[in-house]
């Protein structure tokens, strides 16, 4: 090819076009397309074809539709071809699409699209309703939401059901593309059980971004199904600010469940705006402890010095996993204001300030000890939390930070106060032989769980992030996995179905805490979960918050020595 002469070729193919020699200008065609052929020749080949009437270039870019073209440069540049000679000649472009050459049915199918040429919005329609070829149907499918025509919605609803999950997912996306309420009403309805056709669906309503599509969004973190109610998080963390408002808003008439959902994505967000909403939950005093512990993680996430005085309230909760959010919000939220609260607090050396006291020491809030650490009260039921009741981790950090502070007499009499049993920097060797893994996305809850591990004689390994430890565990397998159910990204139920893979519920067991009470059945009063529905999970145990030192020293044993 290499030999021919390109100002020849040129034209003889010129001429041919002239005369409507189409037969001769389809061998020079096939000629300048082979795969040996010089790409400067086949770009001149195209040029020229560009210049001719659509009374002979259709034909000619119809039968180079049907030849095999390797390159995709070359591809590329005839597809631009046929979208400058299909703009204004709608009749030619429907015939092509109703024609039989399958190659050129689907470049004049995406043509229409591309071009919004809304005259072919019917016989995309007569194509989806009859075709079988999928590959075709599904560039029909693209096409047709393309064109954003409402009253073609319904036809995109047997695609949907489609077993095909290429179709399904280009059914899914052209109704998006639509937008509007009509579209995704109708998404929504195709929330069904199914979790990889939800998780598309939920990630396609985001796609809109309407406050229609943003309002609904938010009804779906109420949603029994967890792939729903974890992917409309994922999507409503990913808007960010623009999802603030809906989600404040839907606090009103909240359930305990959704409302935990809500406050728990704002935090995740992390837009100041959210922080009047979340104080006014706070002040309300929910009597659901979850959403108060929800609450107080939020405002870790989401600092505001301005209005901290209130979470001083959260230390003297009446359930630990509140303390403890509340200590670590406080630390993050330091003001002038909130110090003297505290210190009030502690001074009066109750079992409320007792309460106070613990959550600061076992939720390692480092920052508020400066101010505390010249108060007597403090150092008093400091020192009796520390030696009689906190963890060996807690006790060692409380007692480097005396250290760090020049408090390094304080700490020395601390230890000598300890009992024998106690003064080691942690428990025994024999003790750590079980491997536990801990994986839950609130950093507090985490500490929470070293605090009892260690208090057990364990020694976890801590992950806030699923992702970070799957490898782990399928690496190196652990005694147990003790998971969170609702984290953003990876869900505890993903993580379960990964780990399932390689480890039968014999080999590693899960224990699963959540605050969602759809996985569990409440009968007299007492949380269970049916044999039925752990076997299909893949976990072993399924324990709800809040939960007392009892239940979860019971849960743990129980799943390492069953």
């Amino acid at each position: 090819m290499t030999s021919i002469n390109h100002e020849d070729f040129v034209k003889e193919l010129t001429f041919c076009i002239e005369k409507e020699d189409i037969v001769k200008a389809k061998a020079l065609l096939q000629f300048a397309s082979d795969s040996n052929a010089d790409m400067d020749l086949q770009k001149r080949a195209l040029l020229e074809l560009g210049k001719a009437s659509e009374k002979i270039a259709f034909p000619l870019l119809e039968y180079l539709t049907g030849i095999e073209i390797s390159s995709t440069e070359l591809q590329e540049s005839l597809y631009d071809l046929i979208l400058d000679k299909a703009y204004g000649n709608t009749d030619l472009v429907l015939r092509f699409i109703r024609g039989k050459n399958k190659k050129s049915r689907l470049l004049f199918i995406r043509a229409a699209g591309d071009l919004n040429l809304q005259e072919a919005a019917g016989v995309l329609q007569e194509v989806i309703s009859s075709e079988t070829d999928t590959e075709t149907l599904k560039e029909a499918v693209l096409a047709l939401g393309s064109l954003r025509l409402e009253e073609y919605l319904p036809a995109f609803s047997p695609i949907i059901n489609s077993a095909d999950l290429d179709l399904k997912k280009a059914a899914v996306q052209s109704i998006a593309a639509m937008g509007g309420q009509k579209a995704v009403k109708m998404l929504t309805a195709f929330v069904t059980g199914d979790e990889t056709t939800d998780k598309i669906v939920v990630e396609a309503i985001a796609e809109i971004q309407d406050i229609f599509a943003l309002d609904q969004l938010a009804i779906l973190l109420r949603s029994k199904k967890t792939i729903v109610r974890d992917t409309a998080i994922d999507q409503l963390i990913q808007m960010g600010q623009k999802a603030v408002p809906v989600l404040t808003k839907a606090f009103q008439n909240a359930q305990s469940d959704y409302m935990v959902h809500l406050i728990t994505t704002l935090g995740y967000i992390g837009d100041p705006a959210a922080i009047p909403a979340i104080i006014d939950i706070i002040n309300t005093q929910p009597k659901d402890p979850n959403i108060r512990q929800a609450a107080f993680e939020a405002m870790e996430r989401i600092p505001s010095r301005k209005t901290a005085i209130c979470l001083a309230q959260g230390l003297t909760d009446p359930v630990e996993t509140v303390r403890m959010g509340a200590a670590r919000a406080i630390d993050k939220n330091l003001s002038k204001a909130l110090v003297a609260g505290l210190k009030n607090i502690v001074r009066q050396e109750d079992s409320e300030s007792d309460h106070a006291v613990s959550a600061l020491i076992d939720s390692e809030a480092e920052n508020i000890f400066g101010f505390l650490l010249e108060e007597e009260s403090f150092i008093r039921q400091a020192k009796n939390h520390v030696t009689e009741k906190a963890s060996p981790r807690a006790k060692e950090r409380f007692l480097d930070l005396l250290r760090d502070k020049g408090k390094t007499e304080l700490a020395a009499e601390w230890i000598n106060a300890l009992p024998e049993e106690k003064k080691g920097r942690g428990p025994e060797k024999e003790d750590l032989a079980k491997r536990i893994f801990v994986i839950d996305d609130s950093r507090m809850m985490l500490k929470l769980y070293q605090n009892k591990l260690t208090k057990m004689g364990f020694e976890p390994s801590l992950f806030q992030f699923p992702e970070k430890a799957l490898p782990e565990i399928l690496s190196s397998k652990p005694d147990l996995v003790i998971t969170d159910l609702n984290m953003p990204d990876i869900s505890g139920l993903e993580l379960t179905r990964e780990i399932r893979k390689k480890y039968s519920r014999a080999e590693l067991p899960i224990l699963m805490i959540t605050t969602q009470s759809d996985f569990l059945e409440n009968e007299n009063g007492d949380i269970t979960v049916n044999d039925t529905m752990l076997q299909q999970s893949g976990i072993n145990r399924i324990i709800h918050k809040p939960f007392t030192d009892e239940i979860f020293i019971r849960a743990v044993s129980g799943v390492l020595e069953p």
